[in-house]
């Protein structure tokens, strides 16, 4: 993916950005002559020859590629607090559920009640159908949820007391952005100098992310779903960045929130009969297929494309949240075609390269045997 000398710097530096999903268009690595800016010369690709590659499997399990797909921190974890019963303790009661050490779910019909940890009758199994947890400290109860009834809500403490709860309101003016200035460590080579970190806080002064390393950002900003293309319904996003790391924090209507993986890139492939898509969503893989691209070395550009429209390929689009959008498709007889819409005083640039054809085959491993990894986790 490293077509010639112009294109190699483009993608030195966009590679390094985020990125941004492919269009619906196949790839064109056939068609019409595109004119180039750059010296042409006309080159013919090796006959096809390639072996040892196969179509992506994983790729055949993303239905509909979301950039939301790596979480990678949650606020609350249901598995953490409710457990199945596996031995029924108490006589008399078929318990399904238990909440921490403190509840127990029974049924009696259709409805559930609550036992305490000693067995004893908390709340009577003849109102709600169903009982669960929205937060470490409150049940969401409803009468009928096959019905939409609506959810009822009952506080708890670690003694096992419950009482009635406010329905939760969610409100995004109860997340703030707080800014903090601090000192950079002195040092014999630098100078004394502050810097300013970022993080979201909420209205209890919980900082999100606190424990753990998804605290003190860069920059944050309010965005929305429709501006990271996810299907995945939250009350509130965040787009947090740390250097050259990028991640999303989604808060649900109870401020619950889970911290994903931003999206470093796009690919779309075609190879025999198999055709898939997935968003890169790890840093690390992104730079290793930064090197990748660097090491497919360099091409002049040249004016006469293959005509074979059937050919496998590899597609690439990088330039996520920029301006600076570039497309390369690179097809199984080692043709390369290069969009590169441009940004600022740069001016829109398509040209094609030939790289070598196991260029093609190295892109098509790095997918299956790296990029399938995330999609694992």
């Amino acid at each position: 993916m490293r077509p010639c000398r112009f294109s190699a710097l483009l993608l030195v530096g966009a590679l390094l950005m985020p990125l941004v999903g492919c269009s619906d268009k196949k790839g064109d690595s056939s068609g019409s002559d595109i004119a180039s800016s750059a010296k042409e010369t006309k080159a013919v690709a090796d006959k096809v020859e390639l072996k040892d590659y196969k179509f992506p499997e994983f790729l055949n399990e993303i239905k509909q590629p979301d950039s939301l797909s790596s979480p990678v921190y949650v606020s609350f974890a249901l598995s953490e607090f409710i457990s199945e019963v596996t031995e029924q303790p108490f006589e008399g009661y078929e318990c399904s559920n238990k909440i921490g050490n403190i509840f127990y779910i029974f049924s009696e019909g259709k409805y559930k009640g609550l036992l305490d940890k000693n067995g004893k009758v908390v709340l009577k199994a003849d109102t709600y159908t169903t009982i669960g947890l929205c937060t470490p400290s409150i049940l969401m109860l409803s009468r009928d949820k096959e019905l939409n009834a609506p959810e009822e809500y009952l506080s708890f403490n670690v003694f096992g007391s419950i009482s009635p709860a406010e329905t939760p309101e969610f409100k995004s003016d109860h997340i703030r952005i707080e800014e903090e200035t601090r000192n950079k460590p002195s040092s014999d080579d630098e100078d004394d100098g502050n810097y300013k970190v970022y993080n979201l806080i909420l209205d209890d002064n919980k900082k999100v992310g606190d424990g753990s390393s998804y605290v003190d950002w860069d920059k944050i900003e309010s965005v929305s779903a429709q501006s990271i293309n996810t299907s995945r319904s939250y009350n509130a996003y965040y787009r947090v960045q740390k250097g050259e790391e990028i991640y999303y924090i989604c808060f649900d209507r109870f401020y619950n929130y889970t911290i994903y993986n931003g999206a470093y890139g796009f690919v779309r492939m075609k190879v025999g009969d198999g055709y898939g898509s997935c968003y890169i969503l790890d840093h690390d893989d992104y730079s290793e297929l930064n090197k990748l691209v660097k090491s497919f070395g360099e091409s002049d550009p040249v004016k006469s494309p293959s005509k074979d429209t059937g050919l496998d390929y590899v597609q690439i689009e990088t330039g996520y949240g920029t301006d600076d959008l570039v497309t390369m498709t690179i097809s199984a007889d080692g043709y390369c075609f290069t969009d590169h819409l441009g940004s600022g005083d740069q001016q829109p640039q398509k040209y094609f390269t030939i790289l070598d054809k196991e260029s093609f085959v190295s892109l098509v491993k790095w997918v299956d045997q790296v990029l399938s990894v995330e999609y694992e986790k």
